[in-house]
């Protein structure tokens, strides 16, 4: 008999997952880090803000390369925890990002999404208040699982004693993207589908299992040109 899944709230699964997060082989977190390692070429000098931020881990990278300040927003208290033990000098926010950040307008000069808006049902919100935030002149870059692979049933989950632990995520279309975008004058700079071949590290085997030319995740960077 196949193992049922457990389902948890998102913040309570990923209160669960905290504490082997960074530790954990997924392909997904892993192709996600490539786009944000060669993103973080523009942190210098730039005040950076990330939408599910995690551990802190893309923070991390990004004030390795001279971003003037790094802060970031999580649902999971048990992720926040490791996201400041890892710095204590990130500005983290306990926050839904279905609601307003408390964040002046444009004090942001680098936004990022990754691997968040999969747990969203309406994208709309984050990226209005991302658009909000946004300085004149800066970007917001979105690195999220490929559609295709979200369309065929690939979402977040993990294993924890023994479970598999699933959490509520949304398959979300190159037309939802593109959509929303568009009725927030959010102008796509660039598009890129991140295939294994692509990855500048050796790709574990997980990486690889659909072979090195199938695409993992897209990467959008938006303006507002304004």
């Amino acid at each position: 008999m196949a193992e049922e899944p457990v389902f948890l709230p998102v913040a309570e699964a990923y209160d669960r997952w905290a504490e082997g997060y960074d530790a954990y082989d997924n392909p997904m977190v892993f192709a996600a880090s490539q786009a944000v390692d060669l993103l973080a070429r523009e942190a210098a000098g730039r005040r950076v803000f990330e939408f599910g931020c995690g551990t802190g881990r893309n923070l991390a990278v990004l004030k390795r390369h001279g971003a003037a300040s790094v802060a970031g927003c999580d649902l999971s208290e048990g992720m926040l925890a490791k996201a400041s033990a890892r710095d204590p000098a990130f500005r983290l926010l306990r926050h839904d990002m279905a609601e307003r950040l408390p964040l002046d307008d444009r004090s942001a000069d680098l936004v990022l999404f990754s691997l968040s808006l999969e747990h969203m049902k309406e994208i709309a919100a984050p990226l209005r208040e991302a658009r909000r935030i946004l300085a004149q002149g800066g970007r917001i870059a979105v690195i999220e699982i490929h559609p295709l692979l979200a369309m065929g049933g690939l979402a977040a989950h993990f294993r924890a004693e023994g479970q598999e632990v699933r959490m509520p995520t949304v398959a979300h279309s190159f037309a939802d993207y593109l959509n929303a975008f568009a009725a927030l004058d959010l102008r796509v700079a660039h598009c890129r589908e991140w295939r294994p071949r692509d990855f500048a590290a050796p790709a574990p085997a997980k990486v690889l299992k659909r072979g090195a030319d199938h695409p993992l995740i897209v990467e959008f960077a938006l303006y507002t040109g304004s």
